[in-house]
């Protein structure tokens, strides 16, 4: 939806807005189309050399038929393309970079992988502008991966949020009733090391063998489920941590839970944590990753996790949620309100002149 949204702003200040996708067609494109914006898809599939190859070609060719002036390029497979085409159109290309991985903030052994890490060095050399959603981001790059500055912009994310679907109030009783217990807390993450459910886990574990009456649902899918699965077995978890996979009703359980555990090493600015924001609730997410520390406020709206020892200040956090549950409303009450006035599309002006600086210019 921040993508959705910021398509929508451009075309209200006067552009003319097409949506091409490496990826078929879906509801993005359906929606968009129903608004007057054209899309089209290359629907390229994988990520060898020959696929690149053909989808740089099919760049180069859409660009000139459609006498493009500027590519915004989003996620890093397509920004991988869009460096090489940018040699052969007219058009500026600008990429829109949305992770940084961490793992220098953290004690933990965690890798990085190798062809992932390569795709972003050359990106960050070939590229012209790099568009960066947060501050942490822009230092991080600055910082570790040794980016030139004079390449490097900062625009937030923007948010039409009445876009999101409403929780379907039944369903969401069903989840209360189906996972019942004191505190339901929630992940929304790709089950990647990176995401670090593998510190979460333990912790719930230890918990439950307090007496707490806690369970974790997990929602969306990735390499690392094979291994959480079998923690889970292993350690008789089963009716405590649920990995319900990836659910287009994610809304139903956000609002069924208390509190999104975000301890991600990889956020730019994560969407999820917004949108948990939006049914009042508070979220515990890592502290100098992304764009968390701009809006949350520590105790306050909601938790920050220290990027060390990360294990003992969760189990912390939640053993004050589960005691203060009249605490934890009101902190959802007070990051919805953080978060609206920050990257709500009705308060965008700022973000929109940032958009207008960076076609101008």
């Amino acid at each position: 939806i921040a993508i959705e949204t910021s398509m929508l702003e451009l075309r209200k200040m006067g552009y003319d807005v097409i949506l091409l996708t490496s990826s078929s067609k879906g509801d993005l494109h359906q929606y968009l189309e129903s608004v007057g914006i054209r899309t089209q898809s290359l629907n390229i599939r994988g990520n060898g050399l020959l696929n690149y190859l053909k989808q740089i070609i099919l760049l180069i060719r859409f660009c000139r038929n459609n006498k493009i002036n500027s590519v915004f390029s989003h996620l890093q497979p397509v920004n991988f393309v869009s460096i090489f085409a940018q040699y052969f159109i007219t058009a500026r290309v600008i990429i829109f970079r949305h992770h940084l991985q961490s793992v220098h903030q953290t004690n933990e052994n965690i890798n990085v992988n190798a062809n992932e890490s390569l795709m972003d060095k050359i990106i960050n050399r070939l590229a012209k502008i790099i568009v960066v959603p947060s501050r942490g981001v822009y230092n991080g790059m600055l910082r570790y991966e040794k980016v030139n500055e004079n390449k490097l912009r900062i625009i937030p994310y923007i948010y039409d949020f009445s876009q999101y679907g409403k929780p379907d109030l039944a369903e969401v009783e069903k989840i209360k009733t189906q996972y019942p217990c004191k505190l339901r807390l929630l992940m929304v993450s790709r089950l990647i090391r990176l995401k670090r459910h593998h510190i979460v886990f333990p912790v719930i574990k230890e918990l439950l063998l307090k007496g707490y009456d806690i369970k974790l649902l997990a929602l969306d899918t990735g390499p690392e489920k094979e291994n959480l699965d079998r923690y889970i077995t292993e350690n008789n978890l089963t009716a405590s941590i649920i990995l319900l996979g990836y659910r287009t009703d994610f809304v139903n359980y956000m609002a069924a839970c208390d509190m999104l555990i975000q301890p991600s090493l990889t956020d730019a600015s994560n969407s999820a944590a917004k949108e948990m924001s939006l049914f009042e609730k508070p979220i515990a997410a890592s502290k100098n990753v992304g764009d968390y520390d701009d809006y949350i406020k520590d105790g306050e709206n909601s938790y920050l996790i220290p990027t060390t020892d990360s294990a003992e200040h969760l189990r912390e956090i939640i053993v004050d949620a589960y005691n203060n549950p009249g605490k934890i409303k009101n902190m959802g009450k007070k990051l919805k309100e953080e978060v609206v006035s920050r990257f709500d599309a009705r308060n965008a002006g700022e973000v929109l002149n940032l958009y207008k600086e960076l076609l101008n210019n």
